[in-house]
C-alpha cells in the first residue's frame, strides 16, 4: 500500500471515503474590451490578474491579461510583454503562476526539434521578464509527444505535467490526441523539474486509457486535482466533455478516482478549470456559438 497509513480510520482497516467538492449554476465572465476568443484561464494568486490566450489555434495563439474588478468582471489590458512569439504560425498558451510570480507557459517554439516546450519567467506588472525553457525528465521525447499543459503547485515546488501524442503522421484518423498521460515534477531549480519517484503510483486512477485528458489544476492545498477529459475514439456530435476531479486526504497519498462536476458536448467543448487560492469560484471556458468564452461557478457549501 503507498501512502495511507496516516488517513486510516479508527478501526485501523479502511482508509475514508474521498469528500468531492461541487459547484453551483454557472455565471459569465465579462472582460471588458474583449472583443475575441478567450480560453485556458488561470488567476493570479492574489486574484488581481487574470490570464488567458486567445484561439488555440496554433497559428496565432497568444497570451493576454486582465485586471479584476469583481468575481466575474475583468477589465482587458492587452498582451503579456515578453511570452508571445511574432512568426506565425505560432503557440503561446496555457497561463500558470506560482504564489512568487515565477511564470510558466507552453511554447511551440523550436518543434519539434526541441521537445522541452515549456518555458519559464519572471512576472510583474504584466511583463515576463528572465525567460528560459523549463527542462526535466518528464518530457516524452518520441516524435509526436509534447508537454500539452501544465499546472503549478501554489509554492512552485511541483509540476502537474501533462504529455499528449498527436498523429504527425496522419495516419491514425485522431481528433486531437492520440494518447496522453498525467505526471507529478518536482522542483529542482528555477528551470528544471524532474518526475516524482511515485508519480504513476499518485496518478494512478486518474491514467485511464479509455480517456484523453488534459488542462490539469492544482488546489492551493496540493488535495484536489481539476482537469478535463473526453473519451478515446472517434469524436462525434455527442461526445462529452468532462470537468473532473480527484481528491486525496494528505499530500503522501496517491489521488482518489475521478469524479465528474460537470459536462457538456463537443458543441459547447467545456475546458481548462482553475481555482481561486480559497477554491471557492472555479473558472474555466466553453464554446458558445463560435466564440470561445470564460465562466465561472462557485463552490457548493459541504
Amino acid at each position: 500500500m503507498v501512502g495511507c497509513s496516516s488517513d486510516r480510520d479508527l478501526t485501523g482497516d479502511v482508509d475514508p471515503l474521498p469528500i468531492y467538492p461541487s459547484y453551483g449554476l454557472e455565471t459569465n465572465v465579462l472582460i471588458n474590451g474583449l472583443t475575441f476568443d478567450a480560453m485556458e484561464p488561470f488567476l493570479s494568486a492574489d486574484g488581481n490578474y487574470l490570464f488567458f490566450n486567445n484561439l488555440n489555434d496554433g497559428i496565432d495563439t497568444k497570451l493576454f491579461y486582465a485586471t479584476k474588478e469583481n468575481d466575474s468582471t475583468f477589465t482587458l489590458i492587452g498582451e503579456l510583454n515578453g511570452p508571445n512569439q511574432t512568426a506565425t504560425p505560432y503557440l503561446d498558451a496555457v497561463a500558470d503562476m506560482d504564489a512568487d510570480g515565477q511564470f510558466y507557459w507552453t511554447s511551440t517554439r523550436g518543434y519539434p526539434e526541441e521537445t522541452n516546450n515549456m518555458f519559464h519567467g519572471s512576472f510583474d506588472t504584466g511583463t515576463v521578464s528572465n525567460i528560459g525553457r523549463v527542462r526535466g525528465d518528464f518530457y516524452r521525447t518520441n516524435p509526436g509527444w509534447l508537454a500539452m499543459d501544465h499546472g503549478i503547485s501554489l509554492d512552485g515546488q511541483f509540476l502537474y505535467y501533462n504529455n499528449a501524442r498527436f498523429d504527425i503522421t496522419q495516419s491514425e484518423g485522431c481528433s486531437g490526441p492520440c494518447e496522453t498521460e498525467m505526471g507529478v515534477a518536482q522542483k529542482v531549480n528555477d528551470s528544471t523539474f524532474n518526475k516524482l519517484p511515485n508519480s504513476t503510483a499518485l496518478m494512478q486512477q486518474i491514467n485511464d486509457t479509455n480517456y484523453n485528458f488534459y488542462a490539469p489544476c492544482i488546489s492551493s492545498d496540493n488535495l484536489e486535482l481539476f482537469y478535463t477529459r473526453y473519451p478515446t475514439g472517434p469524436i462525434s456530435a455527442e461526445t462529452l466533455f468532462e470537468v473532473c476531479v480527484s481528491v486525496r486526504n494528505s499530500e503522501a497519498d496517491n489521488f482518489s478516482i475521478p469524479t465528474v462536476l460537470f459536462s457538456e458536448s463537443i458543441g459547447s467543448l467545456v475546458e481548462a478549470p482553475t481555482l481561486t487560492i480559497d477554491k471557492q469560484i472555479m473558472y474555466y471556458h466553453k464554446k458558445v456559438g463560435d466564440t470561445h468564452k470564460i465562466f465561472m461557478r462557485r463552490r457548493k457549501a459541504l
